[in-house]
């Protein structure tokens, strides 16, 4: 975050991301971007936006389908000032769709790539969500973890069908892993809009690729969003996924709403910017000053004209001038209304049905155990291959007060210890294992 935005969002977003090549694959085909407003007029017009996409395709065409669908989105988003939120955001999804796909034609080594993409847009309206593919947005709230978006994954779809239908007999045995829709390999493509979803302080929201859901209940992420800070809980969250097995490429970004701006004050910084800038008038009264100057010459020029044929015909030029610099008057200001009516009513309408599904957040004696147990097996692997010489002593105080922290039924505390180990570890284990090639 820069200066100017940690000026004047600092107290409103908490913000972290991090994404990992896993344990079993060479190159990592997911990419993540974090816009937060520049300016506090795109904070309140446009939002701040964050994208998670996972590429696919042989060699390196899933990680450049990913990463141009992290750059073009944005753009694209912001480009379409004219546009709704909704329209704009999901307009920018085909945007991308449609680049990625030329590019993937322009050359048999990309041919058919593609990648998922979630968007989130965080505005003073609300939370909105653009959504292709089978990554995920996630919103905590009230110890309720709810996944705002519909996986587009062949599993997810047979859920649809009617229980008599042969697919959903069968749901059992399709593969978890096929999706059915993504940027780039498709003529046509449909995107999903959700929300707006009216934010409150606290609400904690987190985008990922599959690389973590997929190795995580979603009560376990939400228990992790429950205790911990965002740089916690994407750390915690990346070396647990990391140590049940870390099959795949692993993304998340978590941004926590604190509070609204204030708006008021916003806005006035917004006019004193402006003012200083132009050092002209505001655009208002300059263009009601323009109207009313090109009604009087019209008036006078009128007036003079019947001045012609006398009094009377003097009296009926300045009678149509007065009549028609109200018409025009009427004219500007319906105009005008509607025009600040479009601007300010985007969010009557809801898009999507999520949330999808709903799951506790609240931390429990079950995951604790689990979290438990990853720690052990990570201490015992640390003691037999010695890589480095980590604080035992610090691991032995930290262990102790999550078992302390347990048996009281502070399952928040065992969980906070018991991850501090890990992440303790997987940190040093990071900085001193030999480099992969």
């Amino acid at each position: 975050m820069n200066d100017k935005n940690e000026h004047w969002l600092r107290d409103s977003l908490v913000v972290s991301s991090r994404t990992d090549v896993g344990m079993r694959r060479s190159n990592n085909q997911d990419a993540f971007a974090v816009a937060l407003a520049a300016t506090p007029r795109l904070g309140k017009t446009r939002g701040s936006l964050f994208v998670v996409a996972d590429g696919m395709g042989a060699h390196a065409a899933g990680e450049l389908a990913s990463q141009m669908a992290a750059t073009l989105v944005p753009q694209a988003y912001l480009k379409r000032a004219e546009q709704t939120p909704p329209e704009a955001l999901r307009d920018a999804l085909l945007d991308a769709h449609a680049e990625i796909r030329k590019r993937g034609e322009s050359d048999e080594a990309f041919r058919d790539m593609g990648t998922t993409c979630d968007v989130l847009a965080i505005l003073p309206e609300g939370a909105l969500v653009g959504h292709v593919g089978d990554s995920r947005v996630y919103r905590l709230r009230d110890q309720t973890i709810e996944q705002l978006t519909f996986d587009h994954s062949l599993v997810w779809e047979a859920r649809r069908l009617p229980n008599s239908h042969p697919a959903f007999q069968k749901l059992t045995n399709i593969p978890k892993n096929i999706i059915t829709r993504s940027l780039g390999p498709t003529d046509s493509l449909v995107v999903d809009v959700e929300g707006p979803f009216p934010l409150r302080p606290g609400d904690a929201f987190l985008l990922c690729s599959d690389g973590l859901s997929g190795q995580f209940e979603d009560s376990e992420i939400g228990q992790i969003l429950e205790v911990f800070q965002p740089e916690e809980a994407t750390e915690t969250l990346v070396n647990l996924a990391n140590l049940r097995g870390g099959p795949d490429n692993i993304t998340v970004v978590v941004a926590r709403y604190k509070a609204a701006p204030d708006w008021e004050t916003v806005e006035r910084e917004i006019e004193k910017a402006e003012r200083a800038q132009t050092k002209k008038a505001p655009l208002s009264t300059s263009a009601w000053t323009a109207a009313a100057l090109a009604v009087a010459a019209f008036g006078a020029a009128l007036g003079g004209f019947c001045g012609v044929f006398g009094a009377s015909g003097a009296a009926v030029g300045v009678g149509a001038s007065v009549l028609g610099a109200a018409l025009l008057g009427l004219f500007f200001w319906t105009a005008r209304e509607r025009f600040f009516a479009t601007q300010e009513i985007w969010n009557d309408k809801t898009w999507g049905a999520g949330p999808y599904v709903r799951s506790s957040a609240a931390p429990n004696a079950a995951f604790c155990e689990k979290v438990a147990d990853v720690c052990d097996q990570l201490c015992d692997a640390m003691r037999e291959q010695q890589i480095f010489a980590p604080d035992w002593d610090g691991v032995a105080s930290a262990r102790a007060q999550a078992k302390t922290a347990f048996e009281r039924g502070d399952f928040a505390g065992s969980l906070r210890a018991d991850a501090s180990v890990i992440n303790y570890m997987m940190s040093e284990l990071k900085k001193n294992a030999p480099q992969r090639r």
